[in-house]
């Protein structure tokens, strides 16, 4: 064979026509990437692998078993109240627990307006609670703890506390018919109470209940004896000053009234006082 011949049948099998081995790098070529590959496939496997131990690791180890509740923000709820309620576990993995799950379950408690739950390793959980604050008790078919902005709450039950204002003369259906009405009526009648008891008066005749008259008006029942004060609208403060002049001369004259009507809107300066 000639040797033109010789280099247009190394073309046709595609090899250099001048003899040379330029093509017996492509396959060290495909063994360099064959082993690069299979090298890459051992780290990443083996990444996997250690980041699997580390796991069962940690969420098998003794170590990392809950010992300790750290219990913040309780007022009214005892901490073992709040932790049995969370369903935090002690012996628990840390990990395991749900947190978002034991937040849910402490907010169904009514005295709880809101939680949060957090870890501190190796073995703590802290919950963290915002507590409602009873101001009032109001009475309307049942009988309602509500907080200072009138939003009743929770019924009352033996060991809530009851030196509280008590609110009375609400419709039991007043809060489904008109929650935000009823509410703003329960706040009118919780700042009234905390006047009254910023007066002369509150020492000498205890304030008994806040009544809350059909038309939205109010009075207030004070004394063992249960005299009443008619307020009407407010503002209260000059009606509470009447007031506690007609008392001091109620009392200096020796008698008692069963009520001082004090809710002459078109005459304010105009006192009633109903002798018994």
């Amino acid at each position: 064979m000639t040797p033109s011949n010789r280099r247009i049948a190394r073309v046709a099998r595609g090899l250099p026509p001048d003899g040379s081995s330029a093509n017996v790098s492509r396959p060290k070529r495909f063994w360099r990437a064959l082993r690069t590959a299979l090298a890459f496939a051992l780290v990443a496997g083996s990444s996997v692998g250690m980041a699997w131990g580390a796991r069962k690791h940690v969420m098998t180890s003794p170590r990392f078993a809950i010992a300790e509740v750290d219990v913040i923000g309780n007022r009214c709820r005892p901490r073992e109240a709040v932790v049995a309620e969370s369903g935090v576990v002690a012996g628990t993995n840390v990990f395991a627990l749900d947190l978002d799950a034991a937040r849910t379950r402490l907010l169904v408690d009514p005295w709880i307006a809101d939680a949060m739950l957090s870890r501190r390793l190796p073995g703590t959980v802290i919950v963290q609670v915002v507590e409602r604050k009873a101001a009032a008790v109001v009475a309307m078919g049942d009988t309602f703890l509500t907080t200072s902005e009138g939003e009743p709450f929770k019924k009352l039950e033996p060991d809530d506390p009851v030196d509280l204002p008590l609110v009375t003369g609400l419709a039991a259906e007043s809060i489904a018919d008109d929650r935000e009405g009823t509410m703003r009526t329960i706040r009118r009648a919780i700042d009234l109470a905390a006047e009254y008891d910023h007066t002369p008066l509150a020492k000498r005749i205890p304030l008994g209940e806040v009544h809350v008259q059909p038309d939205g008006s109010f009075r207030l029942v004070v004394g063992r004896e249960g005299m009443e004060f008619v307020m009407g609208s407010p503002p209260f403060r000059r009606k509470l000053d009447q007031a506690a002049r007609v008392v001091a001369e109620l009392d200096r004259c020796g008698t008692k009234a069963d009520a001082v009507l004090l809710d002459n809107e078109s005459h304010p300066e105009r006192v009633v006082v109903r002798m018994r």
